[in-house]
């Protein structure tokens, strides 16, 4: 439940931020500054942050109130959001890669970025055998 509400907070914060004012939410290290990148990684960043806020957020604040009240549905949104969680990160390792490859300038590809990326991989995929294993306490 901890980290559906800090999830919450970067999504609203960061993602929902980088569409509203990119700049601000950059200056707070939430995105890489304007003149440290290309052009069109914020115009994918911004698009994906539509997606995040839209569609990935509402499923972190259904967990968070079901898995609460330890209801079957916050886990089922749990699953949901995590699996968009491993989905996601697999699209950003991605897009780096290829904005690499054609040597479009982005963040530099280091263990300030993909730390954390691969820490919330690895905790949402834990975190989805964890509640299926425990599924049965929610009703």
């Amino acid at each position: 439940i901890g980290l559906f509400v800090i999830f919450v907070f970067i999504w609203i914060v960061g993602q929902g931020g980088a569409v509203i004012a990119y700049d601000r939410v950059a200056a707070l290290g939430f995105h890489p500054l304007r003149d440290q990148v290309d052009p069109i990684t914020i115009l994918v960043t911004q698009g994906i942050a539509v997606g995040d806020v839209l569609v990935q957020l509402p499923f972190f604040v259904v967990a968070i109130l079901g898995l609460w009240s330890q209801r079957f549905f916050g886990v089922a949104a749990a699953w949901i959001g995590l699996g968009i969680n491993l989905y996601w990160i697999t699209v950003a390792w991605a897009k780096h890669w290829y904005y690499l490859q054609a040597g479009v300038e982005t963040v530099p590809f280091g263990i300030g970025l993909h730390g954390p990326l691969g820490f919330i991989f690895m905790f949402s995929a834990w975190a989805i055998w964890y509640l299926y294993q425990n599924r049965k306490l929610f009703d």
